[in-house]
């Protein structure tokens, strides 16, 4: 058990490690449906993990953003694609304190209430209308939607059939309405990753009352106060999907050791832990994930202080976060290289946690807010220029 972890978030902890059974037993349906099993869902409600950001006096876990980051990590260690769907549930109500306070009570009352969303807000249209808005388009790659009860989506807002533009920067807005206005599309066919259920979501003019809507941009709780109110909304989601990469490339790493004690490589007589190719890249891959957690955790623990003390953040601050999740999510993949490399045919063979690993370090981090892109973003922030991007 991480020994930075709470007091709060131990209970939850020793919940995530008696789901291993039950997540082991449907992963391999989670990915021929590509989809996480509602056996699975049910299990995490069941649990309450899927609130653990929810306050306590709603029956909520309550916790610290780094403790739910450490509690993604630890289920994604079983599997990635459950441990993906857990940091998408569990961020929900990061985005629902923007929303008024009767709005997020509405939605987080329902003890099965969990929302499921997009951050591209290019796909979707947003109209002023009396008392609201009007939300049209797409939500793309809406992970975990088929378990959702309400969908978030981001949205360009439209004056005259044109883009608003305030500062040159197009005005967005984000909106949380109950997803069955939505269509889920079946769109998520991808090598890795797959068990995420990550679909297109199409809804055409839904109404939005006003307060179930928020500034894209600019968000900030109207009604919560402390650190969730403090941290830009930006900072505070900035890790929750690489937890899920750290987690998984642990899992590669436990298995390659275990490989390892007993494989006897084709031409010897040794095991292959006694081989020094073996021994190097494992401790390589070792050292490479454990620079990524330290760097990643010390920098998500120290937002969650300044948050906490009332500290402001500059840009400067945000770049240097993203920095630290791009920096983890490539050290882990490459932690994952050296292992499935060391491993040899093994890693190649469905039937070893390996192969499903790489599959799905790769393909997770492709996502916006950890490829390789973010790199030129922060490299701008740090050389004294405008970011060129809302999203750093």
């Amino acid at each position: 058990m991480d020994r930075l972890l709470s007091e709060r978030a131990r209970p939850y902890f020793e919940k995530a490690q008696k789901l291993a059974p039950i997540i082991r037993e449907y992963a391999d349906r989670a990915e021929r449906e590509a989809q996480m099993p509602r056996e699975v869902a049910d299990a995490f409600h069941d649990s309450g993990l899927f609130r653990i950001l929810v306050p306590r006096n709603m029956d909520g876990g309550e916790l610290t953003i780094p403790d739910s980051l450490r509690l993604c990590e630890e289920v994604s260690r079983i599997d990635a694609s459950t441990g993906w769907n857990l940091a998408i549930c569990v961020g929900g109500p990061m985005f629902g304190y923007n929303l008024s306070r009767a709005a997020f009570d509405k939605i987080f009352s329902d003890p099965r209430g969990v929302s499921a969303g997009s951050l591209n807000p290019m796909t979707t249209q947003v109209i002023a209308a009396d008392g609201g808005w009007r939300f049209s388009g797409k939500a793309t790659y809406a992970s975990a939607s088929a378990h959702a009860t309400y969908l978030m989506a981001a949205g360009l807002v439209l004056r005259d059939g044109a883009p608003q533009i305030v500062d040159g920067l197009p005005v967005m807005r984000a909106g949380v309405f109950p997803i069955k206005h939505a269509k889920i599309l079946n769109t998520w066919s991808t090598a890795g990753m797959r068990g995420t259920g990550s679909n297109d979501c199409v809804f055409e003019n839904v109404p939005v009352p006003d307060e179930f809507t928020f500034d894209w941009l600019n968000a900030k709780s109207p009604w919560q106060r402390g650190p969730f109110e403090r941290i830009p909304l930006q900072l505070q989601f900035v890790g929750n999907l690489v937890s899920v990469v750290l987690g998984t490339a642990r899992h590669a790493l436990d298995t390659f050791n275990e490989i390892a004690q007993a494989k006897v490589p084709a031409a010897t007589r040794a095991t292959l832990r006694e081989r020094p190719i073996a021994q190097t890249q494992y401790a390589q891959a070792e050292g490479l994930l454990n620079a990524a957690r330290a760097y990643f955790y010390n920098c998500n623990d120290e937002i969650w202080r300044k948050g906490e003390a009332g500290e402001s953040f500059s840009i400067e601050d945000r770049a240097h976060a993203r920095l630290a999740v791009v920096t983890a999510a490539k050290l882990a993949v490459q932690a994952v290289d050296l292992v499935a490399d060391a491993a040899g045919m093994n890693s190649a063979q469905t039937s070893c946690p390996i192969e499903r690993c790489w599959r799905d370090v790769h393909t997770a981090t492709q996502h916006v807010l950890m490829n390789t892109a973010r790199f030129e973003v922060v490299g701008r922030v740090l050389f004294g220029l405008d970011p060129g991007s809302p999203v750093i």
